[in-house]
């Protein structure tokens, strides 16, 4: 019962001509005008005309521009444009060049003193980072560009609200709703100041949904009616079936299932000016499943169930809906007494579970690092484990009562045939009972176990992320207000955030493998490739190649998998620390049925025996004893090779 509202704002300072110019009489004024710098203007204005249109046409006008502005060393618009090429490349998929642009924007600007496109520039690369998931340096953006508007004249000052709302929707994909909430009160604050309704309606939705996640239900509903005011006094559009939703998604938590189910069938059908796109349409029809199952209408359920299945069948996109709708389905034919299909939906339902809880503390635990807390609450789990244990105990127990009652009618029906079709009749009754009462009783153990464990993720996440975040930002402040001759105070805070970062990597590398069953062979490669990429980026002067050709069938358990990835790491790293190497291969592949792992490198290697970096030697033999591997590491001053046959 969960949806989000994201607000794209990017930003490129424009020529100030209306909105309603056409095109043609942009041409016209450069046609006319002998001024560059409004020639420039105007061509980065045409830009815009056709950068979501037509990418070759928009590319054209650009290297006009660029031209004529470094031709008339036009400053202010060639800083500008490079902002647009950022957007430009950022649309088109090469998010790289689109970094490259942005980052040649911001310095130009802050070289050139241009606050207004500093400000813009900061607020490009906070929504780039966003979208790659960077949500620390998103934030850090934004909180600049801020920074920087402040210092801008009030005539020439950028849309604030939408950086405080972008900062508030960045929280909420964090989960941290409270901060969410102080920002998307300050939007919201401004928006009311500019009268500027449709984005006052996107703030009270963004709070709600915030309200809605911290319980806080009643400040919630408040939020959603009074976006469905303000849209009710301009045109209706999304907005307003956003916050319809909103307010079912609460009725429905609250156990109103008639008004939830007005509410979601009003935004279903809504006019067609307002059409519902692929996710929106899953979202209803999923929810309208799970309303009909609760008042008991499970045919309704099923149409809606099927056709939410339906839908998803045509997209990948949505797939987090399938858990919901597989588990109203079985309980919708468990109701109509289909046990066959009903059971078919539920075994879908834990599969989908299983892997979706494993994906989220796949993600919810990338940040964590204090041992004895996840043991802490693994501890719960199993004490979990052993109530549902114990419960499937006395299922099978009254099962076997249900038998010997059975055995016992059995011989009586022998004894008296008159009632023998009664009696059948009454047999396969009791065992429908039997047979839908377990599968109920499975899925709400289940249900609880799955809650215990998500809120074990939330927990570790919001309370150990946060502090370990708090404690590397603390080292960063205390940084600043050292001063030169505590360079080596400075150094060695550098190296404490330093290791403080690591050790989360390492903990996240750790968790990775503890949350699987297995390590399927992409996500190993994956892993590795990930690990070498990072080292392209922070070291110059090394060439690295990574090769991997394993079968796709391939996988290892999880302990084996983490020993020989550390392997890997452990090997790289000693290159990288003690070999002064320029070339680093890791080759992974099978021979005769093994896996074979091979790192090399052409650095002045080292005596085996006498080496000043032991503890990384004993840490890898004694990961490849764990995994009951073959070892042999070779060193000259040509170079090192370590093998490893698993």
């Amino acid at each position: 019962m969960r949806f989000r509202f994201l607000t794209l704002a990017l930003f490129c300072f424009t020529f100030s001509f209306s909105q309603q110019a056409k095109i043609d009489s942009l041409y016209q004024i450069i046609k006319t005008t002998k001024n560059d710098s409004t020639k420039v203007a105007v061509y980065n204005q045409l830009v815009w005309k056709y950068l979501f249109s037509d990418k070759n046409k928009a590319k054209e006008l650009i290297d006009i521009s660029e031209k004529v502005a470094l031709a008339s060393n036009e400053k202010f618009g060639y800083n500008s444009l490079l902002g647009i090429k950022g957007i430009y490349y950022d649309v088109n998929g090469n998010s790289d060049s689109a970094k490259y642009f942005f980052e040649k924007s911001l310095e130009y600007s802050k070289k050139h003193h241009f606050l207004v496109h500093e400000e813009h520039t900061l607020t490009n690369l906070g929504m780039y980072n966003w979208n790659q998931g960077n949500f620390e340096k998103a934030l850090q953006y934004y909180f600049e560009s801020i920074k920087v508007n402040q210092k801008i004249p009030e005539e020439k000052k950028g849309n604030l609200d939408a950086n405080y709302n972008n900062i508030g929707l960045i929280y909420q994909e964090m989960h941290l709703f409270d901060k969410a909430i102080t920002y998307h009160l300050k939007a919201l604050e401004l928006r009311k100041k500019r009268k500027y309704i449709s984005a006052q309606i996107h703030s009270y939705n963004n709070l709600g949904i915030c309200y809605k996640e911290l319980d806080q239900m009643q400040k919630a509903k408040a939020s959603f009616e009074e976006s469905i005011v303000l849209a009710n006094q301009i045109n209706p559009g999304n907005e307003y079936y956003i916050a319809i939703e909103g307010l079912a998604s609460i009725e429905y938590k609250e156990g109103n299932y008639k008004k939830a189910l007005d509410l979601f069938l009003q935004s279903l059908h809504r006019p067609k000016e307002i059409p519902l796109n692929s996710k929106e349409k899953v979202h209803l029809y999923s929810n309208l499943a799970a309303v009909y199952v609760n008042i008991k209408q499970p045919k309704e359920a099923i149409r809606y169930g099927e056709l939410c299945l339906s839908e998803l069948e045509l997209s990948s996109e949505n797939k987090e809906y399938e858990v919901e709708v597989y588990k109203s389905l079985a309980e919708a034919y468990y109701l109509i007494g289909n046990i066959e299909k009903g059971s078919f939906y539920n075994a879908e339902f834990y599969k989908k579970t299983t892997e979706k809880f494993k994906e989220e503390s796949a993600k919810s635990f990338q940040e964590l690092e204090v041992k004895y807390e996840t043991e802490k609450k693994e501890k719960d789990l199993a004490q979990e484990k052993v109530k549902v244990a114990e419960r499937e105990l006395r299922i099978k127990n009254k099962n076997n009562l249900l038998l010997i009652s059975g055995f016992v009618i059995l011989n009586i029906l022998l004894i008296s045939w008159l009632f023998l079709s009664q009696q059948k009749f009454k047999n396969k009754q009791l065992q429908k009972e039997k047979e839908l009462s377990e599968a109920l009783l499975k899925i709400e153990s289940n249900n609880r176990l799955q809650e215990q464990r998500l809120a074990i993720s939330r927990d570790l996440h919001d309370n150990v992320g946060a502090q370990l975040t708090f404690i590397i930002s603390s080292i960063d402040s205390l940084k600043m207000f050292l001063t030169n001759g505590e360079e080596k105070v400075v150094q060695k805070l550098s190296n404490i955030s330093q290791f403080t970062k690591e050790t989360i990597t390492e903990l996240r590398d750790t968790i990775w493998a503890m949350n699987k069953d297995e390590i399927l062979v992409e996500d190993f490669k994956t892993r590795i490739s990930n690990f070498i990429e990072q080292a392209k980026v922070s070291l110059q002067g090394i060439s690295f190649e990574f090769t991997c050709h394993l079968p796709k069938e391939t996988s290892f358990n999880s302990k084996d998998g983490m020993n020989i990835y550390r392997i890997i790491q452990e090997s790289v790293n000693n290159a990288i620390k003690h070999a002064k190497a320029t070339k680093i291969e890791v080759v992974v592949s099978k021979v005769n049925q093994q896996i074979e792992v091979i790192v090399k490198d052409n650095g002045n290697g080292f005596d085996i025996e006498n080496s000043s970096f032991g503890n990384g030697l004993n840490s890898i033999k004694k990961r490849a004893l764990e995994s009951n591997c073959e070892l042999k590491i070779d060193s000259n001053s040509s170079g090192t090779t370590v093998s490893l046959v698993y």
